[in-house]
């Protein structure tokens, strides 16, 4: 019952990422749709699999590092991961 609750979690989690890759900056640059802008992140996701994998798992290692100094490391982490996602937004969107 563990193994299947965190492997449906997983799939949730790579769903979720993949959705929100560059969607959210791209709403921030541009004057596009929602379906229109979770459509580029999926095909950005699609053409980059591994940098994106990396990418999420460098985002995952920077939360754990910021829950553990009782989470008042999110307030140093979380501009940076924003920081760098808008970078590879610009890099992949062109």
């Amino acid at each position: 019952m563990i193994m299947a609750g965190n492997a449906l979690g997983a799939v949730f989690s790579v769903l979720v990422f993949a959705i929100s890759a560059v969607s959210f900056p791209m709403l921030l640059d541009r004057h596009v749709d929602a379906p229109t802008a979770v459509a580029l992140s999926l095909k950005v996701v699609a053409a980059n699999p591994r940098a994106m994998a990396y990418w999420g798992f460098v985002i995952t290692a920077g939360l754990f590092l910021g829950f553990l100094p009782l989470a008042v490391g999110l307030a140093v982490i979380f501009p940076i991961l924003g920081h760098a996602t808008w970078h590879i937004y610009r890099a992949t969107v062109k």
